[in-house]
């Protein structure tokens, strides 16, 4: 007889006799020898007579199977039951084509499902088991439950496919925003983003969570071309400081301010109202000297866009480095008048910013790159030299008419603090000024950590002696040099004259009577600056 199908099923027969059965307590299956394989078809043949009496039977394995299940009591106790199946896997071999779905599955399944009580002489490894057998469960031919498993594959395929658009919709924004932030780094190229690849820094939040900072190592072959570039930024220092650490500072926010002031510098550039006009300014031949000076320190930043910026300076108190590089420079501003205008201190020369540094161990240096908008060149003719500060022509005042900061080259002895824009014209300037008005034109990139290399020789140490006078304190916003006028009573060293007490703050930007701190600072053997406790920061 040619057969047309085959059908794979597993059948558990009930045992109804369990009694009769007992296998060793180690052994948990007994395997039915073939040669009670008749008498298994013969039972299974006759339940399928009823669908068809030509069906072929093909037994692989059969076994009596123990099961232990553990019995739970009314009292907290539990005792085991050992019951017994018996395991068939076989193959219907079928003289018609039966499909999954069919009616015929059903008809087979059921007849198959309600074998009646058969008595069966089974030989096995652990001898022979007279039993009787009924009902078997029956798998392979279709699910127990079709319609449960419909509902979990639906279920499962519904699942698979949302969690493949969320991770593709994730992906894609990550995809996007990746873009996003390549193309606006593209578009703004320049000595004011990160230096370093950020793979090769560690990162540290030093300032604050806003704040990351990154320490240079010199010994390590990423950072050291860098540092000593920075190092050729700085210059020398005055002997006062040594340089210690270096760290590349990094604040997200600020960094996309200032881009975003990039561009509103550069649509404003264009306009009449930002164009410098000096034809009603005294020595505008000098003032255009001051200009060129400038535009040669911007010319030594590297940058892709159409717009002036310039590599700056501003020594100050490192316990003012969490607020300066969280929130901004604006704070500054408002400390004091200041010489050139009330704004926001900076300078080119390193050796210049540090001279406003406290002298001990939180001595520091920030390097910041300033975006210049149509600056006011300011010379001697505003603060001549027999002026006091407080006469000069920007003392205390804002930004110039539409001048967007004010730009002063200065001179003066070493010995002093008053250095003023110098007679003799802008080449006999050693140093610079530049006051910003608008933070956000402001990035910091560099803190520079100062070291004192020890203690001032005895030679060198002063003879203090009480004075009371009016004396111009030697006080400063955001700079080197402005001067802010008050009483106070001061210590100095006697000497052929008589020299004042000058108090520093040290904060480039912030010279005044509310700055972060005093300074005392030793300008020769004759001059020594008290401290002003009632301003530590």
């Amino acid at each position: 007889m040619t057969f047309q199908q085959e059908l794979p099923i597993q059948l558990s027969y009930t045992i109804a006799t369990p009694g009769s059965i007992n296998l060793p307590s180690n052994v948990t299956s007994s395997v039915i020898s073939n040669e009670s394989y008749p008498q298994i078809v013969e039972m299974i043949t006759n339940s399928l007579s009823n669908v068809s009496d030509q069906i072929n039977v093909i037994i692989y394995e059969a076994k009596i199977v123990q099961s232990i299940e553990q019995v739970k009591w009314k009292k907290p106790i539990a005792r085991s039951s050992s019951s017994y199946y018996l395991y068939v896997d076989a193959t219907l071999q079928l003289p018609f084509v039966c499909v999954s779905g069919s009616p015929c599955i059903d008809e087979i399944q059921t007849a198959l499902e309600e074998t009646p009580l058969t008595d069966l002489e089974l030989i096995t490894a652990d001898g022979v088991i007279y039993t009787k057998v009924e009902k078997p469960t029956v798998q392979g031919l279709k699910p127990i439950n079709p319609q449960a498993n419909y509902i979990g594959l639906i279920v499962g395929i519904v699942l698979a496919v949302l969690s493949i658009l969320v991770l593709a919709v994730v992906a894609s924004y990550v995809i996007v925003q990746k873009r996003k932030i390549l193309q606006i780094n593209k578009q703004f190229q320049g000595d004011f983003n990160l230096p370093i690849k950020q793979k090769y820094l560690k990162k540290k939040h030093n300032y604050g969570d806003k704040v990351s900072s990154y320490e240079l190592d010199e010994t390590n072959p990423f950072h050291w071309p860098f540092a000593r570039l920075v190092k050729n930024w700085m210059g020398p220092l005055e002997s006062d400081f040594e340089l210690e650490t270096i760290e590349i500072v990094e604040n997200r926010d600020k960094l996309n301010i200032f881009r975003q002031q990039i561009e509103i510098v550069e649509s404003r550039q264009t306009q009449s109202v930002f164009q410098p006009v000096f034809d009603k300014e005294s020595n505008p031949g000098e003032r255009q000297k001051v200009l060129e000076r400038l535009n040669g320190l911007c010319k030594q930043v590297t940058h892709n866009r159409k717009v002036n910026i310039v590599r700056v300076w501003h020594g100050c108190n490192k316990k003012l480095l969490p607020q300066l590089l969280g929130e901004g420079f604006a704070s500054l501003g408002q400390l004091d008048d200041g010489w050139f205008g009330k704004g926001m201190y900076f300078s080119s020369s390193a050796e210049y910013a540090s001279r406003y540094c406290p002298q001990d161990k939180n001595a520091c240096l920030l390097m910041c790159y300033v975006l210049v908008l149509n600056p006011f060149p300011v010379i001697y003719d505003d603060a001549p030299e027999d002026v006091q500060p407080d006469k000069f022509r920007f003392y205390g005042r804002g930004n110039h008419r539409t001048f967007q900061c004010h730009y002063i080259p200065v001179s003066g002895k070493k010995s002093t603090i008053d250095f003023r824009p110098p007679l003799e014209g802008t080449d006999h300037a050693i140093y610079d000024e530049l006051v910003v008005f608008e933070s956000a034109n402001i990035l910091p990139q560099l803190v520079v950590h100062l070291k004192t290399p020890g203690v001032l020789s005895p030679e060198r140490q002063p003879i203090p002696a009480f004075i009371d006078a009016s004396i111009p304190s030697k006080r400063k916003d955001c700079s080197q040099n402005h001067r802010s006028f008050d009483q106070h009573r001061f210590i100095a060293s006697p000497a052929e004259d008589q020299f004042e007490m000058n108090i520093i703050n040290v904060s480039v930007g912030n010279r005044g009577d509310n700055d972060g701190f005093d300074r005392r600072r030793q300008v020769d053997r004759y001059r020594q600056y008290d401290r002003d406790d009632d301003n530590d920061f």
